[in-house]
């Protein structure tokens, strides 16, 4: 299988380059904030955008995500809404990689067969769902799959301790198991759950090792998942030691931008700030 997100990362590892992927949050049509947030994206080179399902217990969020998704729940927007708000955005940027972010609430709530069609229906690229219980890379309930027929990659989390387990361990071995049937991209995560959001300084000691595991790990297996940073991420500086002193492929970020749109800040002021992001990830 491979789709947008593919293309993607191999445009920019020919181009010596790194992914940026912000993301915006949902809203109710005509999905005025969102798709101002996202042409601003568009326009200073985004390499991917994650469109969000808001729920009430978006628990591994930092704080400024947490309140955009319960300022969307206290609005009404529904997980219709936010598919409707994808395809839209399909329509306007054929070409850009998209990607959901939620949680499993609204999956369940929305059925996970139907979730898989409405993901194709939109076009979109990859599912980000941090809390499926993909344990040990088994795939009990069968979603994993089901967005692999529908032409959608799943993405996978790695916290730095899963990635630098001992051989032999169990947790090795889960890490082995869903670098495996990693696609799209993965992240490796640079805060714990529930501790994200703008951070002043990133972990490059511990993400550097984790990333070279992986590296070594995805050799070992045969795959060339792409690697990508995420939590905490705010400033240029940040994105640079991600690529080039981790070594990651690129990196995610919500909070840093969530921060300013919370503060009142224009897009148009935020939109030097997200190009500065951007700029960061040319090798």
């Amino acid at each position: 299988m491979q789709n947008r997100l593919d293309f993607t990362f191999s445009r920019l590892r020919k181009n010596n380059e790194g992914a940026l992927i912000p993301l915006t949050p949902g809203d109710k049509a005509p999905y005025t904030k969102s798709l101002e947030l996202l042409d601003m994206f568009a326009k200073v080179g985004a390499d991917a955008v994650e469109i969000v399902i808001p729920t009430r217990y978006a628990w591994m969020e930092g704080s400024n995500m947490l309140i955009h998704q319960m300022e969307a729940v206290r609005d009404g927007v529904q997980t219709e809404d936010s598919f409707s708000l994808m395809e839209v955005a399909r329509k306007r940027y054929p070409d850009l990689a998209l990607v959901t972010l939620n949680f499993m609430g609204p999956v369940f709530g929305w059925g996970l067969k139907e979730y898989a069609e409405s993901c194709q229906k939109a076009q979109m690229d990859g599912a980000d769902i941090p809390d499926y219980p993909f344990v040990a890379g088994n795939d009990h309930e069968g979603f994993v799959q089901a967005l692999h027929d529908h032409q959608v990659h799943f993405t996978n989390d790695l916290t730095v301790d899963l990635a630098m387990a001992e051989p032999g361990t169990p947790a090795h071995t889960l890490c082995q198991n869903l670098v495996k049937k990693s696609s799209g991209f993965m992240f490796l995560i640079a805060q714990p759950g529930g501790q994200s959001g703008v951070k002043d300084r990133l972990p490059v000691e511990k993400l550097k090792p984790a990333c070279e595991r992986l590296r070594k790990m995805e050799e070992e297996l045969g795959v060339n998942t792409p690697i990508i940073v995420v939590c905490g991420i705010s400033t240029p500086e940040q994105v640079r030691d991600s690529i080039r002193v981790v070594g990651a492929d690129g990196v995610m970020l919500g909070s840093a931008v969530s921060k300013r749109l919370q503060a009142g800040e224009p897009i148009e002021k935020i939109e030097p700030f997200v190009r500065s992001l951007k700029e960061a990830t040319q090798l």
